[in-house]
């Protein structure tokens, strides 16, 4: 049986339709235009029918392979005409470009089916107005044709059936007039490959052509005026499912200002579209336009309400789909309270949004309200409750994607609050294997998102580095790539973080080049990789001494976290020596994180605990700096920071050498060693091969010369290692302390080739950036 007799040209038995707006729409009038390009679709389809009835079963097999390569190309015509009778007018150079694209590169076939668009054509621009007349009235008997010993190649009820029986219905409406003024249009379509109402229609012959007892008004016609395109309702249906869809697929996304002259355009078209204010909703929530944002919501549940009450006598069931619009209208009303942090108001729209879905019984409706409800809740144990009774009721209503959304909005909460990570991982692979049981792919990514913040929490970059290489390469399969959505544009920012840790500054602007070229436009996903960016371009200026870019960079960061801002500069006070000034940041963002634990994040606390023990090391309190690091240590074990928590032990090892217990500090510094080498990033790995080289000198007897002269050697190779990490990560100053400890070393062993070397070194540098001497002897 013919491929093109699938879905397309039957219908599918019991089979129901249904609108991108989630059936919550009032049904709208169906006006339909007869249009050169439509005109060009019936051609290619009568063409082929007739074709196929004339030639035979025998026959057609020969046709079949010759021209169209079997099933194969016949799907794809099917899908093309979906997609042509969908999609707005094209040109003719257009659609013969694309059916010889259908032809796989067969010269012959794509000769064939263009020949049987241009031979009629030309008929028509010969014989004049009669073969225009007589072929819309012979598409009715396309229904009746079909192949020897089958059934009618074309149903009534299918797609293309209904597509023609349209456009017949809407010929038939027309008057002479107006029959001649498609005709000339057409001609226009041939010679310059272009439909255009605005230019040849007379608006004074409106056109009557309606499917359901509605005529075509004049406005109607008028709103090509500024747009040569007029789109019926299906076309802007067909259009509105495109924008949703590119709305969550960010490399196809067009930017917010064509999408919104796109939303105009649809509306123009069919101002009774109102799904199309939704589409416009969206839109400003991406980029934060949040004004936009709640003018459209409430244009869309407002004309819809006004659609409802005029509709409400044709259609007795008006009242049930109104109620439906008004609560998920609270959902989207909270969602938009939560984004702004209005956290009462949030709460008391959700409240109704989940009284109107008890009362009508809408357990859907009820799920994505629990789902809210435990994102507005501040009290931990209730949002635990609330997610398990989520998981619960998403598994008896069979909703898989409720139902591992919740699990991974758990795992994430229980990982905050400390959990052990064994437990937190047992976790999310329940929600993988629901992810995998019911095919959720954006799930799977959000998994391998989540996967990869969580090794990074704690401390494990290695596996965090693999978790975004199997999220960016899909698990090798093409349909699950998510490097070009939003989670593709987190995790490629992290991944040019980590290239800024290992000191591989190339990779990582090009990282940044690449975000900024897909996702300029986006502003939800450009915050991502700013943020990235600023902390990258911070790290980097600190390390190097030059205090107006890290400014500057602290200045872009505070737009986008003033938290994170503001422990940076404390940071930057730190490093240019201004004790009281960092001193003071410190402890007022410790007593934020204090006060405020639940919006408080843990690593943001254990650093400034980090900060303040390194501050007062250096101004030599090293009983309060070592308080500050046994704090910070105690906070890491309890979140099972792995990271984290070894700087802190650098730093009590650090304090021990300065107090003169050289055999406990290098003792402590051997233990951590194996975690900084394996997942630290270069910087600290060469400020831990610096210390240690510290703690072996400070550990040998200089009673035994061979003992001590060994100790140097071993400390010279382990300070080289350090150098070169800390010439790599770009950090002049960190170069001057080591070349400052390796003069001192060859000199002590007789080496005044090399000691010169160093000292040579060590002044170039100094003249560059000078070292404030206070704090020589007290840096890790």
């Amino acid at each position: 049986m013919d491929a093109l007799q699938g879905d397309l040209f039957h219908p599918t038995p019991g089979a129901v339709t249904a609108d991108h707006s989630g059936g919550i729409m009032p049904d709208p009038p169906w006006r339909e235009w007869v249009t050169p390009h439509k005109i060009s679709l019936l051609i290619l389809i009568s063409e082929y029918v007739q074709n196929k009835a004339e030639r035979g079963q025998e026959i057609t097999d020969v046709f079949t392979k010759t021209l169209l390569f079997g099933v194969r190309l016949q799907r794809s015509i099917s899908l093309a005409l979906l997609k042509w009778i969908q999609s707005p007018d094209e040109t003719l150079a257009d659609l013969r470009r694309e059916v010889e694209k259908l032809a796989g590169g067969d010269p012959s076939a794509a000769e064939t089916v263009v020949g049987w668009l241009d031979n009629k054509l030309k008929e028509m621009a010969q014989d004049g107005l009669m073969v225009l007349t007589d072929f819309m009235q012979s598409l009715d008997q396309l229904f009746n044709l079909s192949a020897e010993g089958e059934e009618p190649l074309l149903q009534k009820a299918g797609v293309i059936g209904m597509f023609i029986r349209r456009m017949v219905l809407a010929f038939d409406k027309l008057s002479f007039s107006q029959v001649s003024s498609l005709y000339e249009l057409l001609m226009e379509y041939c010679q310059e490959g272009k439909s255009s109402l605005k230019d040849n229609l007379d608006t004074s012959d409106a056109m009557e052509m309606a499917d359901e007892g509605e005529g075509m008004r004049r406005e109607d016609l008028e709103v090509g005026k500024e747009d040569s395109t007029v789109l019926s309702y299906r076309q802007a249906q067909y259009y509105l499912s495109l924008g949703l869809q590119n709305n969550y697929n960010d490399a196809e996304a067009s930017s917010p200002a064509e999408l919104q002259q796109q939303v105009q355009r649809l509306l123009k078209s069919n101002p009774l579209f109102v799904e199309a204010h939704y589409l416009s909703y969206l839109n400003s929530m991406n980029v934060y336009e949040w004004c936009g944002a709640v003018q459209s919501l409430h244009l869309y549940f407002d004309r819809f309400s006004l659609h409802s009450q005029h509709n409400q006598q044709s259609k007795p069931n008006e009242d049930a789909t109104a109620a439906r619009s008004y609560r998920y209208a609270a959902l989207n009303l909270a969602s938009l309270h939560c984004r702004f942090g209005h956290r009462e108001e949030a709460m008391a729209v959700l409240q109704e949004a989940i009284r109107l879905a008890q009362v009508t019984n809408d357990n859907v409706c009820l799920q994505h309200a629990l789902i809210w409800l435990s994102r507005l809740e501040e009290d931990e144990s209730k949002v635990a409750m609330l997610l398990q009774r989520s998981v619960i009721r998403s598994s008896i209503l069979t909703l898989p994607y409720l139902a591992s959304m919740a699990v991974q909005m758990f795992t994430k909460l229980k990982a905050q609050a400390g959990l052990k990570p064994s437990r937190v991982f047992e976790y999310l692979a329940k929600s993988n294997s629901l992810n995998c049981l019911h095919y959720i792919p954006e799930l799977v990514a959000s998994c391998f998102a989540l996967q990869t913040a969580l090794w990074q929490m704690y401390g494990k970059s290695a596996m965090s580095l693999l978790n975004i290489q199997l999220l960016l390469h899909g698990s090798g399969n093409p349909t699950t790539n998510h490097w070009d959505k939003e989670l593709g544009c987190l995790v490629l920012s992290h991944l040019a973080v980590i290239h800024a840790d290992q000191g591989n500054y190339t990779c990582v602007y090009e990282i940044l080049q690449l975000l900024k070229e897909k996702f300029h436009h986006i502003k939800k996903n450009a915050r991502v990789w700013m943020f990235a960016e600023q902390c990258i371009n911070f790290d980097r200026a600190l390390r190097n001494h030059k205090w107006t870019a890290a400014e500057t960079a602290i200045t872009s960061l505070a737009a986008l976290d003033n938290t994170e801002a503001q422990y940076r500069r404390a940071l930057l006070l730190k490093e240019k020596g201004d004790s009281v000034g960092a001193c003071k940041h410190l402890q007022e963002l410790l007593q934020k994180c204090r006060e405020e634990p639940a919006t408080t994040i843990t690593e943001i606390h254990a650093g400034v605990l980090l900060a303040l023990g390194e501050v007062y090391t250096a101004a030599s309190n090293l009983t309060t700096a070592n308080s500050y690091f046994l704090q910070c240590l105690t906070l890491c074990k309890e979140h099972h920071l792995n990271h984290m928590a070894t700087m802190a032990q650098l730093n009590i090892a650090h304090i021990q050498l300065l107090m003169k217990l050289p055999a406990q500090a290098l003792a402590l510094t051997e233990q951590v060693m194996p975690q900084v080498l394996s997942h630290g990033s270069l910087y600290n790995r060469s400020r831990a091969q610096f210390l240690l080289a510290k703690c072996q000198l400070a550990s040998s007897d200089p009673i035994h010369p061979t003992q001590r002269k060994a100790a140097i050697l071993s400390a010279i190779g382990t300070l080289g290692i350090a150098l070169d990490g800390f010439q790599k990560a770009e950090a002049p100053a960190r170069v001057k302390d080591v070349l400052y400890y390796q003069a001192q070393l060859y000199n002590e062993v007789g080496n005044s080739a090399d000691r010169n070397r160093c000292a040579l070194q060590f002044r170039q540098l100094d003249q560059q950036i000078p070292t404030n001497p206070t704090q020589i002897l007290n840096i890790f």
